[in-house]
């Protein structure tokens, strides 16, 4: 009779976790693991609690205790079994340190496969978190399949991308796939509950995260961004209510982007396009399906006075906007074509 499972302290992924629980605690443990889905979702969380559970001290039926130092060292990133590579861990070991990578580069990956080949100092398996997979450049991905070709027998490495098919085929299918979907808004909102967060905040924030925890439980913990994420809402809902507001908008936009601050700009039009998006589910009747609820009743105005055509060409002209900034378009142009495309109030 197998041993039953300590719960994890992880919100959902319940398949996941039962797969991985089950191969710590019978030492059934494949040598690579491919951890996908969006950004936020638990991805490196799940992955650090299975470095606990392969690497903790108690009964096999207890693990991980979280109690134990085994536990309590890979919690603080300090294990000597356990490694993270990542663009931040790659910048921290280079000279210039300025964090300005677009890769992870064969020398970060080499240096892994060395550090690997040695037996575990402590524990029975050790441990590689490759966190930001897919952005390993081209010829990293080469060393590491020397290694996922060839693996040492107490090695276990858990590839973390946002999509598995942005990986060579060749890494991944060495590697045991563990998919990960975004949480239901009711089982965000219930933990948020479950952790002091008032119950009309917990509900705002699960609809903001889109069920991505580890982003609603950053947002539950800065009540500052959440604050400013409502103002920034709000001021997109003006722009998108008065065609002069929106002209204004998209000029103080245009200079935030002359002014350096194009990740700002990119992020207030892909809020807008969300508001777009919550307006074309309102006229659709898809009213549970909207992210920005704590504005339902104000979002609901607006969409009666246009058609499904009418919101969807808002919503068109936004996502052209997002694209042509993309290739480097002038961006007050790009912007006040944007606010033009929109259907006017009535």
């Amino acid at each position: 009779m197998e041993i039953a499972a300590t719960p994890w302290p992880i919100v959902g992924h319940t398949v996941a976790v039962e797969m991985l629980a089950r191969a710590a605690r019978t030492g059934q443990v494949a040598h690579a693991y491919l951890f996908s889905g969006p950004e936020g979702i638990g991805r490196f969380t799940l992955a650090r609690i299975f470095a606990q559970a392969l690497l903790c001290e108690a009964p096999a039926d207890e693990r991980p205790c979280g109690r134990c130092s085994a536990c309590q060292r890979v919690e603080r990133g300090v294990h000597p079994d356990v490694s993270v590579i990542s663009r931040e861990t790659q910048a921290a070991t280079e000279e210039r340190g300025d964090g300005k990578h677009t890769r992870i580069s064969i020398e970060t990956v080499r240096n892994l496969r060395a550090s690997i080949s040695l037996r575990p100092m402590e524990g029975r398996w050790r441990v590689a978190i490759i966190a930001e997979s897919d952005l390993l450049s081209r010829d990293a991905f080469d060393a590491l399949l020397k290694t996922l070709e060839e693996p040492p027998p107490f090695v276990v490495l858990i590839l973390i991308a946002t999509e598995a098919e942005a990986l060579p085929e060749t890494i991944r299918s060495r590697c045991q796939p563990v998919p990960l979907e975004p949480l239901s808004r009711s089982a965000v909102a219930a933990e948020l509950t479950r952790r002091g967060i008032p119950p009309e905040d917990a509900a705002t924030i699960a609809s903001l995260s889109r069920g991505r925890i580890g982003h609603a439980l950053a947002l539950a913990a800065d009540p500052e961004a959440l604050n400013a994420r409502r103002q920034a809402v709000d001021a997109g809902l003006e722009m998108i209510e008065s065609p002069l507001a929106a002209i204004a908008g998209a000029r103080r936009l245009a200079d935030t982007y002359r002014r350096g601050q194009r990740d700002v700009v990119e992020r207030q039009i892909d809020l807008l396009l969300g508001l777009w998006r919550d307006l074309l589910l309102l006229a659709g009747g898809c009213d549970d399906a909207i992210v920005n609820a704590d504005r339902r009743d104000r979002l609901a105005r607006l969409a009666r006075q246009w058609t499904l055509a009418e919101i969807h060409r808002g919503v068109v002209a936004t996502l052209q906007a997002l694209g042509d900034l993309a290739i480097n378009a002038q961006p007050r142009l790009v912007l006040d074509h944007m606010v033009t495309q929109w259907p006017q109030p009535r």
